[in-house]
């Protein structure tokens, strides 16, 4: 019996290393740089199968024509989300806070004021609700003015006060908590501080070491600071390179991070496989579904969504500036993809699809 597992484990491996021809893998990232597009950063990881393929084909910095590298940096936006939410239910492992207490319980004092001038109430407003966009609340970076602001002075300093005053003040609520899926990066701009209060430290510090960073050899994943020397240069759809754009801009919860693809494809892995969470129940607790009255954007969960294509389930997180992640348990396999300049067509990112094709 064991010899006949042994073997059935032999051909297991072996299948997937089949699937896994990493020549047809960085002939579909070269396919996918055009005039348009001008770099892809790749990583596929799965411990179980000896796996970690970092692939990176195209320019970095446009005006030098340098070249991005395998292990290159990059701002991961809202996949800094995933994040936060790990670190909120690492919390609430540690019985720091409790998932459905109202807001008011968590906030500083101005922060509260804020909200209930702009005609929310944080005493309804849950952790839950802010962890799957269903506060209410208005997302400041979808106001003409966030982006007006950037473009006229891409130097300016944002801090998370001043984040959460223009949700505020050039919006109004979407609608009472729990009642629908609403998208803010101002919900989880207030989470970060909440993470910041409870835990006593810098949201840096927070979560790398409420996640385990060191722990998990997860090495080249921060909150953005002089570290910076992998950075690549990431651009808007228009062309305009957004490298000395302010850290600030994106920094507080919503976004922040800077990371590899080998690193969040890492994050991913090990999240699903239980090295996170003390306990497997915390990852059912932030993979919940939730249902509303108004059809939702998505079917987001704590900090996470699920997904489905080409009939393979996967749950994933994507960001702003052309990254996407996802973990298929199919294949026990973390995917990761950087664009340099975004992708067009779509909500996912082309070359995920591709390398799940070459996997059939």
């Amino acid at each position: 019996m064991i010899f006949r597992k042994l073997i059935l484990l032999f051909f297991i491996q072996i299948s997937f290393a089949q699937v896994i021809d990493k020549n047809l893998i960085k002939d579909s990232v070269k396919s996918e740089i055009n005039e348009t597009e001008p770099g892809v950063i790749l990583n596929l990881f799965s411990e179980k199968n000896n796996l970690n393929f970092s692939y990176a084909y195209g320019i970095n910095d446009l005006k030098t024509v340098n070249f991005l590298e395998n292990d290159s940096q990059f701002r991961i936006a809202s996949v800094t989300k995933t994040f936060v939410a790990a670190s909120v239910l690492r919390l609430w492992e540690e019985k720091k806070l409790d998932l459905d207490d109202p807001i008011s319980y968590y906030i500083d004092r101005n922060i509260y004021d804020y909200l209930i001038d702009g005609g929310y109430n944080p005493e309804i407003i849950t952790v839950r609700n802010l962890l799957n966009h269903s506060a209410g609340l208005f997302d400041h970076t979808t106001h003409p003015n966030f982006f007006k602001k950037l473009f006229e002075n891409p130097s300016y300093k944002w801090t998370r006060e001043s984040q959460i005053k223009a949700c505020v003040d050039w919006g109004k609520p979407i609608g009472l908590p729990g009642q629908q899926m609403k998208y803010s990066d101002t919900g989880y701009v207030i989470l970060g501080g909440i993470i910041e209060k409870l835990y006593g430290k810098n949201l840096d510090k927070s979560i790398s070491e409420l996640l385990k960073f060191n722990e998990l050899n997860i090495r080249d994943t921060w909150f953005e600071d002089d570290r910076n020397d992998k950075r690549i240069h990431q651009y808007f759809r228009n062309g305009t390179d957004a490298y000395n754009f302010d850290k600030s801009m994106d920094y507080f919860g919503g976004g922040g991070l800077i990371s590899t693809a080998s690193d969040i494809s890492k994050f991913f892995y090990l999240l699903f496989n239980n090295k996170v969470f003390k306990s497997p129940r915390t990852l059912d607790e932030m993979l919940k579904k939730y249902s509303y009255s108004t059809p939702s954007q998505m079917d987001y969960s704590l900090g996470i969504w699920e997904i489905n294509i080409d009939d393979i389930k996967l749950y994933t997180h994507s960001g702003f500036w052309g990254t996407q992640v996802v973990y298929s348990p199919k294949y026990n396999l973390s995917i990761s993809a950087n664009y340099s300049k975004g992708w067009r067509g779509g909500m996912n990112a082309p070359i995920i699809k591709k390398v799940l094709k070459l996997m059939k």
